[in-house]
């Protein structure tokens, strides 16, 4: 309920009758015609020098009266000031009675009294309109203010929906109790961007997730746009290299007419996810779109449909598939970023997610770019680790993408660039992990490998690469028990990794150091789907097959890598491998010579 009089409404009448009652009925008019109807707010009554009116939130009761005040401001700008009309504003949100003609109850009392607090143009609201705003805190408004109940408090957001000010216990006339009352005032329209001295890294792009809003607004559906964004937002905080808001702060967006530069603005972020859904027999229609608050553009939209008990399993296939979507969707973006603006003009963390992803991109030009992309961060961020620790893993994939044959090189390169990671963060578990493959995979010291990526994942526990490269080291010694608990627990850490067909790929190499063949060619064939310019995956899937006896796929799989890598030999396999010397080696490298690898150099 929201109560609001006419301030000196005795003196105004009496020394300007026929003036003050032409503009109040004026006022009364565009109340009724263009302020409630925005608002979707009803006239209750007219009370002669004031209004009573009831509102379905305390959001839009507050902005009524705003623009109330407003309104009248606007108008007094031309009068006299002996003229000047102002109200005071009294909101309150509690249950009230009503016989179709009026409404009743301690509610509206309420809403009366605290407008009674309120000073001219001000707005009180109770405990509950911090909540819900109403009509007793009418009487403590001075004149041009606002007063708001607990109630009514609790239901708004400060800075978005008002600015609100406590005003403590208030003893109101006819209450036997004092009553928790605040002052409320319009919320900033432009409020300045977020400040967070300190917080994680300059490399992370954040992202908000509305919670979605119902088309259809039946009272059982309301909660399932909560699950919707509860399901996306529990996947996406496990994703690499992206901060997401929590829904405590998001939610106060759902259903508004908010645009992407004001949420972003609100909360500090680079990408909004939003969306609707409608609700039929047990079925769920979604309709999901991702902006970058970047260009205000649409990154990416989709419909999905699903059941509404799906939302209910901690492994929800449609809160998984949007999750992914949109990470997906995250790190094209910023590929495509690095791809066509120049460098100096990005954010570091659009320069960081965009290399993650392009280093794995088919191409030797777009693997190159990622390097000059590498160096820029490194020149701006020269206390941080993580730049330099994927410097290293960008020598590490140059050698095991068959672009470089000069392994010794490499891993100077390599070594120097995770030393530098290290001096800067010596428990930093990217430059840990990373060393250790460099040993692993350059250096074919397996013991030093597994100790660095053992450091790695006691730094931190839940670090995917650490847990993945830990897996190889145990592959490669063949050790396939623990390379596959490891492997597997890394692709659980980091289920939407943008380098999801790596996971995959070195995944379906512990499998095969387990002799778990249709696993290892399972994995290596969904690693393909993502990425089919990989050897080594393709080599895995070789040796899975022929471990299998299934020799026409072999052979045809094997044709596949050689397309990529024509010069390939066993013999300079087992020269690249780091387990040639171990069984697990040799038998691989039998695989691939059956299949039809010629021996030679």
């Amino acid at each position: 309920m929201l109560l609001v009089d006419l301030v000196e409404s005795v003196r105004l009448m009496q020394e300007h009758e026929d003036r003050t009652v032409r503009r109040w009925a004026e006022f009364v008019r565009i109340v009724n015609t263009q302020i409630l109807p925005r608002y979707d707010g009803v006239m209750v009554k007219s009370l002669g020098d004031g209004l009573l009116t009831r509102f379905e939130s305390v959001p839009d009761a507050v902005n009524a009266a705003a623009e109330m005040h407003r309104t009248l401001s606007t108008q007094n700008a031309a009068l006299p000031e002996d003229q000047h009309f102002h109200l005071r504003a009294g909101v309150n949100a509690a249950m009230a009675w009503s016989n179709g003609i009026d409404y009743y109850g301690t509610g509206v009392n309420l809403a009366a009294r605290l407008a009674n607090l309120a000073g001219p143009g001000e707005t009180i609201a109770s405990a509950s309109a911090h909540e819900q705003l109403a009509a007793a805190l009418a009487t403590l408004a001075k004149p041009g203010e606002t007063i708001s109940s607990a109630a009514a408090r609790d239901e708004l957001t400060h800075g978005v929906d008002a600015l609100c000010e406590d005003l403590g216990e208030c003893i109101l006339k006819h209450f036997d109790k004092p009553v928790r009352a605040y002052r409320v005032g319009p919320a900033s329209p432009k409020p300045g961007p977020i400040q967070r001295p300190g917080f994680g890294t300059p490399m992370e792009p954040t992202i908000a997730v509305i919670p979605f809003h119902a088309r259809n607004n039946a009272p059982e559906h309301l909660d399932i746009g909560n699950l919707i964004a509860d399901s996306v937002i529990w996947r996406l905080s496990k994703a690499p290299n992206l901060k997401v808001i929590s829904r405590l702060s998001t939610t106060v967006f759902r259903g508004r007419a908010s645009n992407i530069d004001e949420v972003s603005a609100y909360l500090g972020t680079n990408y909004i996810l939003s969306g609707a859904y409608i609700v039929d027999a047990g079925r769920i229609l979604v309709t999901a779109e991702l902006s970058s608050a970047r260009h205000g553009q649409v990154v990416w939209t989709d419909r999905l449909t699903g059941e509404v008990g799906d939302l209910l399993r901690p492994e929800s296939e449609l809160g998984d598939r949007i999750a992914q979507m949109v990470h997906l969707s995250v790190c094209d973006a910023e590929v495509e970023h690095i791809l066509t603006q120049p460098l100096p003009t990005l954010e570091s963390y659009s320069l960081l997610l965009g290399s993650i992803k392009l280093m794995h991109r088919s191409t030797k030009d777009e693997f190159i770019q990622t390097r000059k992309v590498l160096d820029e961060l490194i020149h701006r961020h020269a206390r941080i680790a993580a730049p330099r620790a994927w410097l290293g893993n960008w020598y590490i994939l140059r050698v095991t993408r068959g672009w470089s044959e000069d392994r010794k090189r490499e891993a100077i390169e390599a070594l120097s660039s995770t030393h530098a990671a290290l001096d800067r963060d010596p428990s930093d578990a990217l430059a840990l992990a990373t060393e250790g493959f460099v040993y692993c995979h350059l250096l074919k010291d397996l013991d030093t490998a597994r100790e660095r990526c053992d450091e790695a994942v006691e730094a931190n526990p839940s670090h995917a690469l650490g847990w993945l490269y830990r897996g190889t080291v145990n592959a490669f010694k063949g050790e396939g028990l623990a390379a596959v608990h490891a492997t597997r627990r890394a692709i659980e850490l980091s289920p939407l990794d943008p380098q999801r067909y790596y996971f995959e790929s070195l995944g379906a190499t512990a499998e095969l150091s387990a002799h778990q063949y249709e696993n290892a060619e399972r994995l290596a064939r969904s690693s393909l789907a993502l990425n089919c310019t990989h050897p080594s995956t393709w080599r895995v899937l070789t040796i899975a097959l022929v471990s299998q006896g299934r020799m026409d796929e072999a052979r045809n799989a094997l044709s596949k890598m050689r397309q990529l890598e024509p010069a390939l030999t066993v013999d300079r396999y087992l020269a690249r491998i780091p387990n040639a010397q171990l069984e697990t080696g040799r038998y691989w490298a039998r695989c691939l010579a059956m299949a039809g690898l010629p021996s030679g150099n």
